[in-house]
């Protein structure tokens, strides 16, 4: 992207906040005689940290683009030490405020390292990038500055974005495999070990952990039926797929492995489902939401869902018994859960029919 004709802001992003900490300086910064200051005092109270470099790069970058003729500004934007969501969160409310003061067509963004740079999503979604500079710290190589380094990274594992991972996951792995060992089961460490670890992987991976943590913030009610009705949707999965397995010889009797296990699931699976559309209900009757038919709808469907699925496991398991039980079970569900949809959006296309009309 060209520079010509654009308002150019060049951004130092500090995503864990360790300039706000350290200097006690509110973000977002804005400003060259702004950042200087902050940067100086930053490097005074914390010369080791990388931050410090970022935002000094940042200044030279603004001076650059500001000497060929450009309009351009500088601006420094932090987020949370406790990283994920709501470091993003902070990041982007800043970054509004900071447009709201330099209506900026694109921005330069300047980082430190990978870390920093896991918010380029979030600034895109609401400027471009212009271009990504990114800033390499220089350092002699020796055996003394090498143990020094090594310190300085695990006392940084004591900070709280990286506590729980750095110390807590090798804290676990340490505890399970003092247990195996006293309770000699050691033969059994590595399996275990790799559970663990491949769990803990796939939660922070996939963020589960920050999506929960969501769920739980914004409903605990629906949280914990939502916990409740997978929970027993598994365990209707299993006992469905043991006790057929159990009953049928596979691969000579397909069908029959299919029609137990459809019998042998539904009735546990329906009562999960059900858990979790009644959690949704009493949610949606607290907060007055009007569209609270919906999940009565859906708990009224499940009955005949289940008959459905009965019916069908019985053709599967034998063909010649016939589909007319099937038929009428499929027909009446879509009948009362159609005459239920009716009935209850009649009011609200009587109240909108009724609304005077609009000029």
């Amino acid at each position: 992207m060209s520079l010509k004709g654009k308002r150019v802001l060049v951004l130092s992003v500090d995503k864990d906040d360790d300039v706000g900490r350290v200097t006690g300086v509110k973000t977002p910064v804005v400003g060259r005689e702004a950042v200087s200051s902050v940067a100086t005092l930053f490097a005074i109270k914390s010369p080791e940290d990388s931050d410090v470099n970022s935002i000094f790069a940042a200044i030279n970058t603004y001076d650059s683009i500001l000497s060929e003729g450009y309009e351009c500004e500088v601006a420094v934007i932090a987020g949370s030490a406790e990283g994920g969501f709501k470091a993003d969160l902070k990041i982007s409310r800043e970054l509004e405020e900071v447009l709201r003061r330099f209506g900026a067509d694109g921005v330069v963004f300047v980082s430190d390292g990978a870390a920093d740079e896991q918010v380029i999503p979030t600034i895109q979604s609401r400027i471009p990038i212009i271009s990504v500079k990114r800033i390499f710290v220089q350092q002699e190589k020796s055996v003394e500055e090498t143990y020094v380094l090594l310190y300085r990274y695990l006392k940084k594992l004591s900070e709280p974005q990286h506590s729980k991972l750095g110390l807590g996951v090798p804290g676990a792995v340490l505890i399970i495999t003092t247990l195996l060992y006293f309770l000699d089961l050691i033969n059994y460490a590595l399996i275990t070990l790799s559970v663990v670890v491949g769990v803990i992987l796939l939660i922070k991976g996939f963020r589960i952990d920050c999506a929960l943590k969501q769920v739980w913030s914004e409903s605990p009610i629906r949280f914990i039926t939502t916990v409740i009705g997978s929970i027993i949707a598994s365990v209707a999965v299993y006992q469905g797929f043991s006790l057929a397995i159990m009953s049928v010889t596979l691969p000579d009797q397909p069908a029959l492995f299919i029609s137990l296990f459809l019998s042998n699931t539904i009735d546990l699976l329906v009562i999960g489902i059900a858990i979790f559309l009644g959690g949704k209900a009493v949610v949606k009757y607290l907060e007055g939401v009007p569209k609270l038919w919906h999940e009565i709808v859906g708990l009224v469907s499940l009955i005949f869902i289940r008959q459905v699925t009965l019916d069908a496991s019985t053709i599967i398991a034998n063909p010649a018994s016939g589909a007319t039980q099937l038929i009428l079970s499929a027909g009446l569900g879509v009948l009362v859960c159609t005459l239920l949809a009716v009935v209850f959006t009649i009011p609200t296309r009587l109240k909108k029919s009724g609304s005077p009309p609009q000029a």
